[in-house]
């Protein structure tokens, strides 16, 4: 059963059903399955997005799927991570990495807590409590993280309405909020120049920024509490705004940690949370 189809849905309009190759050596699908046959050899990553990933040959680096099963019947040199999914090894496989599976059903604590790859690991004894290993930049992500976390729970708090009205339409009009947030990023630099070169436009240069980070950030609460509400259709977790905006934002971030996808679903967020914002003006106008 294809799982939580909201994953990801801005990537899925960007590149609906196509595979993305990294003009190098990853295979990378997006809302579809990778399969890597008896006599290939992928010399990069292969990742799959909503889909699965199958392994009969050789693999020199990591495989991934998020929300979608790995099979491996070859051989991988990497890691192998399946979040949202589980994790299949035939008797003739051979795994030189790692083998992390990480079910969603599970719970946030064990989501979090596996994510150890990335640079997190606690727990007892050789399992255990070896924090941020893949450097102290690290520290900040998490920092970063938890701070958003707590930020969007408080703009949940002081405009519950406006945000839940942007999170009741972000599955509507997709092409067209995504041209919105194109052309406000486009025109941005050139309304910052235009204020610079006059003496009344250069006090209002920090509002302006303030505004359209308020914007992006607006959209991207509206975004993760509607990923989070398809999510949670799946755990059956007591239902309100704040479950499904953790859900959902913990989602984000953990596919941004993919390499290369990451970036992808990051650009994509911002602009459809500015066409969000744009189109909704901020949640005062209503969308049928």
């Amino acid at each position: 059963m294809k799982r939580f189809l909201a994953i990801l849905i801005i990537m899925v309009l960007m590149l609906p059903g196509a595979a993305l190759a990294d003009e190098g050596s990853d295979r990378v699908q997006i809302q579809g399955d990778v399969v890597v046959g008896t006599d290939e050899v992928v010399f990069g990553d292969a990742v799959a997005i909503m889909g699965n990933v199958t392994v009969d040959g050789k693999v020199m680096g990591d495989v991934v799927s998020i929300m979608g099963n790995v099979t491996i019947n070859g051989e991988v040199m990497g890691d192998v991570t399946a979040v949202g999914g589980r994790i299949t090894r035939s008797d003739s496989a051979k795994i030189y990495g790692k083998v992390t599976q990480v079910g969603v059903g599970e719970g946030l604590k064990d989501i979090i807590k596996n994510v150890t790859k990335y640079g997190i690991h606690w727990g007892s004894g050789r399992r255990g409590i070896t924090i941020f290993n893949m450097g102290f930049p690290y520290v900040f992500k998490i920092m970063h993280f938890l701070g958003l976390i707590s930020l969007g729970a408080l703009a949940i708090i002081l405009f519950p309405n406006s945000i839940k009205a942007a999170a009741d339409v972000v599955d509507k009009e997709l092409g067209r909020r995504f041209l919105i947030g194109i052309l406000a990023i486009l025109l941005l630099p050139m309304a910052l120049f235009l204020m610079a070169i006059t003496i009344i436009g250069i006090p209002l240069i920090p509002l302006a920024l303030l505004l359209v980070a308020a914007a992006g950030f607006y959209g991207y609460l509206g975004i993760s509490i509607f990923l989070g509400r398809k999510l949670n259709e799946q755990l059956h977790l007591k239902p309100g705004i704040f479950v499904e905006y953790i859900l959902g934002a913990v989602l984000l971030w953990l596919v941004q940690l993919v390499p290369f996808v990451g970036g992808i679903s990051g650009l994509a967020v911002l602009i459809l949370a500015l066409g969000i914002t744009a189109d909704t003006r901020f949640g005062t106008k209503i969308i049928a």
